[in-house]
């Protein structure tokens, strides 16, 4: 298990007793899916926790079982699952539970739906789980959102940012992407969507990153240093040898003598030490 498939089993097992919380994570869920529209509304994902999750609020809120198929594994190519509901009625029914127009010409994400911040946080967590993905955080920290619906993005970028994460907004194969850089922006936002075991873990591996990134400094400092001084007594030992073998050590001040036979016999030590 990743540490992306692991957020999304935690934030699949979170219960929601208010119905009207349970509506806003499943309007999230639903408008960012594969399709939502009066004609198909089906989801598509490698998680067979969202597929459930999926599944059992659509029967739960609204009374309809969508049809439920998996892929066969390939190489290379995970299981991915699918739930579709393609009856018009239903589909129409699905849009006036969540005051959808069925002549509606682009999708956006209607107010009365996350009008309260426990709606929204309900409303992204399931944004999350139908179009989102996060990095490793042992590799990076990067969080975002896939839509192809300009103004759906746009729209999901103010709402994120009312629970204080600033998203930036790029475009990838034409598809708008909403994303987060920053680990503390990342944490917060797991923290608000309740994925509070992932946020914890997220920091639990920064901080031994900046501990690992901390002493790695600390001993790429101190083998610089010491290549200094070994660099630095080898010359001064190849000068003491060339003064022994041209004149003597005897050529040389008493005082210098024994610093000279100390370098010969402690070439480790810095001139500090040999001097101590």
């Amino acid at each position: 298990m990743s540490f992306g498939s692991d957020l999304k089993k935690e934030l699949c097992a979170l219960t929601i007793q208010e119905n009207e919380l349970q509506a806003a994570l499943a309007y999230g869920l639903f408008l960012f899916s594969r399709t939502f529209s009066p004609i198909s509304i089906s989801i598509q994902t490698e998680s067979p926790y969202v597929l459930e999750l999926y599944c059992n609020l659509m029967r739960s809120l609204i009374g309809i079982s969508p049809s439920v198929n998996s892929s066969i594994p390939k190489r290379g190519i995970k299981r991915t699952y699918s739930a579709v509901v393609e009856q018009e009625e239903a589909c129409k029914q699905v849009f006036r539970f969540f005051h959808h127009r069925i002549d509606e010409v682009k999708l956006q994400i209607h107010g009365e739906n996350v009008d309260s911040l426990a709606k929204i946080a309900c409303f992204i967590r399931g944004a999350y789980l139908a179009c989102g993905s996060i990095s490793d955080p042992v590799r990076g920290y990067h969080l975002e959102f896939s839509t192809p619906h300009q103004k759906l993005g746009k729209d999901l970028a103010r709402l994120i940012e009312e629970l204080g994460a600033s998203p930036k907004i790029t475009q990838r194969k034409g598809s708008y992407i909403l994303y987060l850089k920053e680990s503390e922006n990342i944490e917060d936002l797991l923290t608000a969507m309740g994925a509070v075991h992932s946020s914890l873990e997220l920091m639990n591996i920064k901080i031994y990153k900046e501990l690992r990134n901390k002493a790695n400094r600390i001993t790429n400092c101190e083998t610089a240093n010491i290549e200094k001084t070994v660099v630095a007594a080898s010359a001064q030992a190849q000068d003491i040898q060339y003064i022994i073998q041209k004149r003597g050590l005897d050529f040389l001040p008493e005082e210098l003598q024994e610093i000279a036979k100390l370098r010969l016999n402690h070439p480790d030590l810095s001139l500090r030490e040999l001097g101590e």
